[in-house]
């Protein structure tokens, strides 16, 4: 019935007001070919709405009827709105005909050519006889007009021009082609548009002067023909507020109607019209609320007047389309800068137009039929060419209230059901869904984008566009399948599994008969098998069987590209975190850490929950080391159909449904991996022939239950329980990762040394490796020093080590490592002298650590481990002893101050707080340059003295002063060496 619903095209654009040209000939005057181009192009919004068309002087335009109604008494109108009524008035009978004429003030032959122009306007006139069409005349000119009161020739010839033409003086222009032909173009339009304005507003007088004809008795559709009229007309004036109001007027009128099956048709036809009208009209006034209560208003009210039974899917395309235009008309206020809200938005329209279509679907499918007939004449011959709108084409201009021919109504709705059954109502429904789904994604409503995404899934799929219907439903599936919505998902996957099959698409196919024959989708356990069975055909490189219910046609398409995927090998792998195959897999190492020596245990576990056993080709688990790979796979030398023999052995993958199967795969961890993590990055079973079909099912991680991947991550709940001789699945952990330990060593570290150090002393220790390994230890290394401590930034400069002898030189080293030892024999030793100098009193840790590489048997041969051992030391550093100097006069009497060139004494005194006893090697005093000896032998006085602690020695040196200093100055530094 899209005859009917749709809109016509002059009711959906914006009435203005028509104006012809004529005398222009855009053709073959290059003059007046620029006047038309400067009305006609560039129309910008600031410019008056009125629309140009050229029209021929001697054009007929539409005839006005001539013997005009003076009285309505005995007139019965059949029918509401003339269908060519809105198009006559907006593009065939103009509100102004302008009447173009090459003619100058100064034109020699005036007299011929003011003949000739009044001859054109009263060929004009005649043309519009009857009508109010407003004319005027433009006299184009080569100059440019004098200003007013300064040509009086010009004046004079005006007056008789407009005598001539019976014109007045305000119907008279001149329009000069200069350079400034646009600005003379817009002053003559605005003079047009008032013109166009006075003559609208009379004919909105001339149909209001009618009323006072009307009764309500006979009369009632000229009411609201009348008011629709004065509303349209007020509309083409630019009045868009009392246009509104006479729409509502005419809405009111219509609603008061006597309406049955005969008139409802026509009545909703045009209330249609003017709800959209008022809707349209209360947008553009930004009243948005008035609008959505006429529109609700307006749906309440018809929602339920069905009409005609035999055409009740007529009732559901208008429905659709009311909805729909409001759609349109709310979703263009919004981009003219209305707010709308998350329940209130133009996707609600479109979702509901959707819905009357489906149900206009339905409704065709149970009423509708293909004609076994040829009708004589044609009931619908006049379909497109109704002289009402909204009438019945077998009997227009009857209003009353039976058919006045019932055989013909019959065969006039045969036709209309045969009519509908040629509609291909999917292509009608998607692109509402699609609307509906641009808007609810725009408002952040992600389920009803989701349950719409659905149904255009499923209107895809009945307009046998597969590919479409896949491809949507695909991207709602896994959003379905995490919120556990099993019944739906159930539904799209059965659809998928259809449109998968009839587009030959493997890989899809796959996937959904993983999913619908696993044990969480609402089908059968009948169902269930056939889909497993058909299954168990695609990976055997066979065709599939049909699904139930397609069409005939479509399954031999289908078999065709079936047979032709059969030609060519096809692999292609399957995220499982994608779907929810019936197929689970957990994978856990035995023990959180294990040590360097030891094989490392992966126990990989696997269960079937479909119909019947099935039997994959290849299991094969990737660790984040690939070296650990090729120990961690199973391969499968039977086909998929092949039966068990009853024997379980690692490299079999019979999987029966709900029985766990463990696969248990060890390996010895590598030297790189020492003090890292060993991680199951992903499984990957596979299910069918690499030459021919194969499915990669890959797991990421270490796997989990189907509904727990990837939301959840499982943890390890202890050890798998096993009850009845079987695996209970629940009680499986998920262990993904484990640490390699390093082993441990086996060697003492014997430090042999005698604390506390002494500041500046190259400080002994004896370091005594001792081998308590089975065999032979070698590559051994040592490395020691100062452990790195945050806290002391200097520790680098503060702290010297040596290897085997002082090193006295300036260079300080904190640390020295990798030392070669060489092998170690079992049972033997090995002993490094190690020297530390402190430069610093206070606590240091020192570091001792010990590196080397044993050969272990073990299942897989000799193997070779690296083993470590380190030790700390806190060494705490002290002084040897203090230092105080005093300065004496030559009678040993305390000074503050020494005088120049007098001798004066300097002693100075070590009191030892070393707990060991200090031998003095030597002292000496290096002076500077302004203080000197006195004596000329200067020897230590300390040598070769030992003192314990708390003990004290001093020396006394005489010295005098060479030159005067005026403020205080050091005179030197003294140096002992001394020794433990």
């Amino acid at each position: 019935m899209s005859w009917a619903s749709e809109l016509p095209v002059e009711l959906q654009r914006r009435p203005t007001g028509l104006v012809g040209l004529t005398g222009l000939d855009v053709t073959y005057n290059a003059i007046h070919k620029l006047i038309w181009d400067s009305f006609y192009n560039n129309r910008r919004s600031d410019r008056v709405p009125l629309q140009f068309k050229v029209f021929a002087g001697d054009h007929e335009y539409p005839k006005c009827r001539t013997n005009k109604r003076q009285s309505y008494e005995w007139y019965i109108p059949k029918g509401i709105l003339k269908s060519g009524w809105m198009n006559k008035h907006l593009t065939m009978v103009p509100a102004v005909v302008v009447v173009f004429f090459d003619l100058d003030w100064d034109e020699p032959l005036w007299k011929e050519k003011q003949m000739e122009c009044a001859t054109r306007v009263e060929i004009v006139r005649n043309s519009l006889q009857g009508r109010g069409t407003k004319v005027a005349v433009v006299l184009i000119q080569k100059n440019a007009p004098l200003p007013p009161g300064e040509d009086m020739v010009a004046a004079e010839r005006a007056a008789s021009l407009c005598s001539a033409c019976d014109l007045s003086a305000k119907q008279l222009y001149v329009l000069p082609h200069t350079d400034h032909l646009i600005g003379y173009t817009i002053r003559l339009e605005n003079a047009f548009y008032e013109l166009a304005q006075s003559y609208y507003h009379a004919e909105a007088r001339k149909v209001k002067s009618h009323r006072d004809f009307l009764n309500k008795t006979t009369h009632q559709l000229l009411f609201v023909r009348h008011q629709f009229k004065i509303a349209f007309f007020n509309e083409l004036k630019q009045d868009s507020h009392t246009a509104l109001k006479h729409y509502k007027q005419a809405y009111g009128h219509l609603l008061d109607l006597r309406m049955h099956d005969t008139n409802l048709l026509e009545i909703k036809t045009i209330a249609g019209f003017i709800s959209y009208k008022i809707c349209r009209l209360s947008f553009q006034h930004t009243a948005p609320l008035d609008a959505i209560a006429q529109f609700r208003k307006h749906i309440d009210f018809f929602k339920s007047r069905v009409g005609c039974p035999e055409l009740a899917f007529e009732h559901s395309a208008w429905m659709s389309k009311q909805f729909q235009v409001f759609g349109d008309l709310f979703d263009e206020a919004i981009k003219l800068g209305l707010t709308a809200i998350q329940t209130q938005h133009p996707g609600f329209y479109y979702q509901q137009a959707a819905n009357h279509s489906i149900s206009r679907k339905q409704l065709c499918r149970g009423l509708c039929k293909p004609l076994t007939q040829v009708f004589q004449p044609d009931p619908l011959e006049s379909l497109n060419h109704l002289d009402f709108y909204g009438q019945r084409p077998w009997r227009q201009g009857h209003q009353s209230i039976e058919p006045p021919d019932v055989q013909r109504e019959k065969e006039g709705i045969m036709a209309l059901q045969s009519l509908e059954v040629t509609v291909d109502h999917s292509w009608l429904i998607i692109p509402l869904l699609s609307s509906a789904v641009a808007q609810f994604k725009k408002y952040k409503s992600p389920r009803m984008k989701r349950f719409l995404m659905v149904q255009m899934g499923e209107e895809y799929y009945h307009a046998k566009d597969y590919n479409k219907a896949l491809m949507l439903l695909n991207k709602v599936t896994w959003d379905y399948r995490g919120e556990r919505w099993w019944p739906l998902l159930t539904s799209i996957l059965d659809i998928s599994l259809k449109c998968a099959y009839l587009t030959a698409k493997v890989q899809e196919y796959v996937s959904a008969c993983l999913e619908l024959a696993g044990p969480y989708v609402k089908l059968n356990n009948e169902e269930k098998t056939r889909i497993q069975m058909n299954l168990t055909r695609i990976m055997s490189n066979d065709q599939p069987e049909p699904e139930p219910g397609l069409e005939p046609s479509c399954v031999e398409n289908a078999r065709l590209l079936w047979q032709t995927s059969l030609e060519s090998p096809c692999v292609f792998t399957m995220d499982v975190q994608n779907f929810v195959p019936f197929v689970e897999y957990k994978a856990m190492f035995s023990s959180e850490t294990c040590g360097a020596d030891q094989e490392v245990e992966l126990q990989v576990y696997i269960r079937v929950n479909c119909q019947f056993p099935i039997r994959f080709s290849k299991l094969s688990v990737q660790l984040n080391n690939a070296i650990y790979n090729d120990y961690c796979r199973v391969t499968d030398g039977h086909g998929i159909s092949a039966a068990s023999d009853g024997d379980f052995t690692d490299k079999d993958l019979y999987l029966v449904p709900g029985k766990t199967k463990l696969y248990t795969f060890t390996f010895l961890p590598v030297k790189d991996d020492i003090n890292s993590q060993i991680e199951v990055t992903s499984m990957v079973l596979e299910l069918g022939s690499e030459t021919g079909r194969c499915a990669l099912l890959r797991w990421m991680g270490g796997g989990g239950d189907a509904l727990l991947t990837p939301f959840i991550s499982p943890q390890v709940i202890g050890k798998p329980q096993i009850k009845h001789g079987e695996i209970q699945w629940n009680s499986v952990g998920v262990r993904p990762k484990t640490k390699v330990l390093p082993r441990t060593a086996k060697v003492d570290l014997d430090l042999c040394h005698q604390p506390p150090c002494l500041l500046n002393e190259f400080y002994f220790l004896s370091l005594t490796v001792n081998n308590k390994e089975d065999v032979d230890i070698s590559n051994v290394r040592l490395s020691f020093g100062v452990k790195e401590d945050s806290s002391t930034n200097m520790a680098d400069q503060l702290i010297q080590v040596c290897l085997d002898t002082p090193n006295l030189g300036d260079k300080t080293v904190n640390r020295i490592s990798d030392i070669d030892v060489g092998t170690i024999p079992k049972g033997g030793q090995c002993t490094k002298k190690l020297y530390i100098k402190n430069l610093h009193t206070g606590t240091r840790i020192v570091f001792f650590k010990v590196e080397y590489e044993v050969s272990i048997p073990s299942r897989q041969g000799t193997m070779t481990c690296s083993c470590q051992k380190e030790e700390e030391l806190s060494l705490n550093t002290v002084n040897p002893f203090e230092v105080s100097v005093k300065l004496l006069s030559m009678k040993f009497e305390a000074l503050d101050m020494v005088q120049i060139h007098e001798p004066f004494l300097l002693s100075p005194e070590l009191n030892c707080t070393s707990p060991w006893t200090i031998q003095m090697s030597a002292s000496r005093l290096r002076l500077a340059t302004n203080v000197c000896h006195v004596d000329k032998d200067v020897t230590s006085q300390l040598q070769g003295v030992s003192l314990n602690k708390s003990e004290c020695a001093s020396e006394c040196f005489c010295l005098r002063t060479i030159n005067p200093a005026p403020t205080a100055v050091s005179l030197g530094t003294y140096a002992v060496s001394w020794r433990r």
